[in-house]
């Protein structure tokens, strides 16, 4: 499982205890998926490590 930073990110810097670094889960859009496995450039592939922007999350409180 690929992660980077979430520091930044809105809603996925609320993750993790408080102090900690934030992090998330890079997804890899599907129509991507043939470039990055054929993918052998690092800096190609560094190109695919971003955060899933906010505006296509959904974000509730969790109900018990």
């Amino acid at each position: 499982m690929l992660t980077v930073n979430a520091d930044e990110h809105p809603v996925m810097n609320r993750m993790h205890a408080p102090g900690k670094e934030k992090r998330s889960v890079v997804f890899v859009p599907p129509a991507q998926w043939d470039d990055w496995l054929t993918c052998q450039d690092p800096e190609e592939a560094r190109s695919f490590m971003s955060l899933y922007p906010e505006d296509k999350m959904q974000v509730a409180p969790a109900t018990p």
